[in-house]
C-alpha cells in the first residue's frame, strides 16, 4: 500500500557505530477544517464552468478511489458546491471556498495546458473533500502542475478527511 523509505545512517556516538534499523515511512495527511461534503459523505455539484471536461477529469480521479462520492446534482438532492467562472488579472488559477463554491479563472486557465486544468480541478476537488496543501509530489501541492494521479499522500489524506465527514 504505502512505499518504504529505506533510510540506514550510521551514528557515531562515544567512537562507537552504530546501524539503524530501517523504518516504514509515514503519508504527510494535511486536512482543512471544513469540507463541503454532506451528512450522506456525498458531494453534489452543480453549476457550470467553461473548463467542464477538466473538472470531470477530477471527478474521476477522486471517484476512481473512493466511488460515488462526488456526483452531479439531481433534483432530489442539495447541491453542496457550485461551479462557475470568473476572470480576474491574478496568479488565481482556480478557488474553492467553504460556502460551497468552486470558482475558475478564466485569465489564467486559458493559459493553462490539458493536464495543468486537470490538476487545477482535481486540487480544487481535493479542497471540497478536505484536503490542506500538501508537498511538491502530490496534486495538493500549492502550485499548478501537470501531476493528474493521487499521490499516497493525496490519498492518506482523503482517507483521513472521509473519516470526519
Amino acid at each position: 500500500m504505502g512505499k518504504i523509505l529505506i533510510a540506514t545512517s550510521t551514528v557515531m556516538v562515544l567512537g562507537i557505530s552504530s546501524l539503524l534499523i530501517p523504518t516504514k515511512a509515514e503519508a504527510a495527511t494535511k486536512l482543512l477544517t471544513w469540507d463541503l461534503v454532506d451528512s450522506g459523505k456525498h458531494l453534489d455539484w452543480g453549476g457550470s464552468t467553461k473548463y467542464q471536461s477538466n473538472f470531470n477529469k477530477g471527478v474521476s480521479v477522486w471517484n476512481a478511489y473512493k466511488k460515488g462520492v462526488i456526483r452531479k446534482d439531481v433534483w432530489n438532492t442539495i447541491e453542496d458546491v457550485t461551479l462557475s467562472d470568473y476572470s480576474k488579472k491574478d496568479t488565481t488559477a482556480a478557488m474553492t471556498s467553504p460556502s460551497g463554491t468552486i470558482k475558475y479563472n478564466k485569465y489564467n486557465m486559458d493559459t493553462l495546458t490539458t493536464n495543468e486544468k486537470n490538476n487545477v480541478s482535481i486540487h480544487e476537488l481535493g479542497h471540497a473533500l478536505r484536503l490542506a496543501h500538501n508537498g511538491t509530489s502530490d496534486v495538493m501541492y500549492y502550485l499548478v502542475s501537470t501531476k493528474v494521479t493521487l499521490s499516497i499522500n493525496d490519498k492518506a489524506s482523503y482517507d483521513a478527511a472521509y473519516k470526519k465527514y
